[in-house]
């Protein structure tokens, strides 16, 4: 797999994951919900950063 796809699908994943984790605040029916929508915020940031260390180090 080369650099370019394995960005388009780390990104497309992060998304998606984000997506996910924004429904599952909803559902869990968590008050307030802004909190949940924060940690989600931060986990997807987290998971980004990660991923673009992680590519950056592919040679």
């Amino acid at each position: 797999m080369n650099k370019k796809t394995m960005e388009i699908t780390l990104g497309i994943g992060s998304v998606l994951m984000f997506i996910l984790l924004l429904i599952a605040v909803h559902l869990a029916g968590i008050e307030p919900q802004g909190y949940g929508f924060v940690a989600s915020l931060m986990l997807f940031v987290l998971a980004v950063s990660f991923a673009g260390i992680k590519i950056t180090r592919i040679d």
